[in-house]
């Protein structure tokens, strides 16, 4: 960590040494480097500079290890015809990665358009599938367990699901919203923790379904800040009622079932509606109690009250450790990683960025849209932490401490969705 409490200042790059936290002037397509902050390693990295074309660098003392050199005395001019100097391997070599990650950075942007476009699909159906089947509907279950087999495919795709925060609006209709993000972080988890295809589906279809029973209870109730011990033993009748509408439209499985009604189970005992312990709570329920606890907290009613992805996973390990399987929340951490997406996170060389994707072999290096002033918005640097092995994450940021024109570059959501598109790697490698 840099020593030196002195104002930023421009230097030449020949006064330039390993050590110097520099930041270049300037587009992040202009140069080959990876970005416009980093600490110069090598005399390779000088020379790359200087073969670039770059003439002046900005040095940052307080995240540099050690001063630029002194400015160096101009030379002569030398006298004679020029000769043609010849391209540096390692510059080019540069080039072609950086030419390489644009072209990356085009079709990572396609994967997240076609899930949103996916996601929007599947959201918008939503409403139907729950208004069908309230009323008894067997094509709505029918069409409800389509969606939640084409989900679980995803997963089960012989390459690795990459889960994706998704552009949501503040406006979406909170039950639906909340009902397609716990069944996607459901069956996200499902899949890591070694659930069967059919297990998979039945979790699946249940996590949509599992407060379908609030709709037999009035609104005004359940939207209240506030409620009376007879109006939470009403709330609490939520999951028997929702059995109940399930068991009347047909087509759900007992597996299914049981996630409805087991979702408010907790491992101690103190949950509802049968107070269950343990092992006697299914390990599907398990699985859908923490992903329903989660979203909440993300996505709290009254958004004064939410909080952050990393909050979120920080109170739930710090607090629930006696209401929750531990063992599925080590897995549903290793699936949404230490800085879940839609965590604001600032990196070791500076740089800030919102997570967008989830590295599910090395959580603790996502996907990032990262901040740059110099590139607009809609063209915005997405990038892999893997990418840098030496960058970290120094701290998580809450949305309201950001200055104005990050928070708006970044755009961080109201609303924290997730879906899931099956673009990683083969898991066979």
């Amino acid at each position: 960590m840099g020593k030196f409490s002195i104002p930023e200042y421009r230097v030449h790059v020949d006064q330039l040494q390993p050590g110097v936290f520099i930041k270049l002037d300037g587009a992040w397509f202009n140069h080959p480097f990876l970005f416009n902050k980093f600490k110069i390693k090598s005399e390779e990295q000088i020379r790359t500079l200087k073969e670039s074309g770059v003439e002046e660098v900005i040095c940052v003392p307080a995240k540099s290890d050690r001063l630029p050199d002194a400015p160096k005395a101009a030379k002569p001019s030398e006298q004679g015809p020029k000769v043609k100097k010849q391209p540096d391997p390692a510059l080019e070599k540069m080039w072609a990665i950086k030419k390489e990650r644009i072209e990356r950075l085009k079709q990572k942007r396609e994967e997240i358009r076609r899930c949103e476009e996916n996601y929007r699909k599947s959201l918008a159906a939503v409403p139907g599938m729950m208004t069908g089947i309230m009323a008894g509907s067997g094509e709505a279950v029918q069409n409800a367990q389509a969606l939640v087999s084409d989900m679980a495919d995803v997963f089960l795709d012989e390459r690795d699901a990459v889960v994706h925060l998704m552009d949501s609006k503040a406006t979406d209709e909170g039950l639906f919203y909340h009902s397609l993000n716990v069944a996607v972080l459901g069956m996200m988890l499902g899949r890591e923790f070694g659930l069967s295809p059919e297990d998979l589906k039945a979790l699946g279809l249940g996590a949509m379904f599992h407060d379908i029973g609030k709709n037999k209870i009035e609104k005004k109730i359940l939207r209240k800040p506030t409620h009376t011990k007879a109006e939470i033993q009403l709330i609490q009748m939520h999951p028997k009622y929702g059995v109940e509408i399930a068991v009347k439209a047909g087509g759900f499985t007992d597996p299914a079932l049981r996630v409805i009604y087991q979702h408010h189970e907790r491992m101690d005992g103190s949950g509802y509606p049968m107070h269950l312990k343990g092992a006697k709570i299914a390990v599907t329920a398990r699985i859908a109690a923490i992903c329903d606890i989660y979203d909440n907290l993300v996505n709290h009613p009254d958004q004064t009250k939410a909080v952050t992805p990393y909050q979120a996973m920080a109170a739930m390990f710090g607090k629930m450790k006696t209401k929750l399987d531990m063992q599925v929340f080590a897995s549903f951490i290793r699936c949404l990683g230490i800085y879940p997406p839609g965590t604001i996170v600032q990196l070791s060389n500076e740089i800030i960025g919102l997570v967008i994707a989830v590295n599910q072999r090395n959580p603790l290096k996502p996907s990032l849209l990262i901040y740059d002033p110099e590139v607009p918005r809609d063209e915005a640097i997405i990038f892999d932490m893997e990418e840098d092995p030496d960058l970290s994450v120094v701290k998580s940021i809450h949305p309201t401490h950001l200055p104005k024109e990050i928070f708006t570059y970044l755009n961080p959501r109201a609303k924290v969705g997730y879906y899931m598109d099956n673009a990683g790697e083969s898991r066979s490698k």
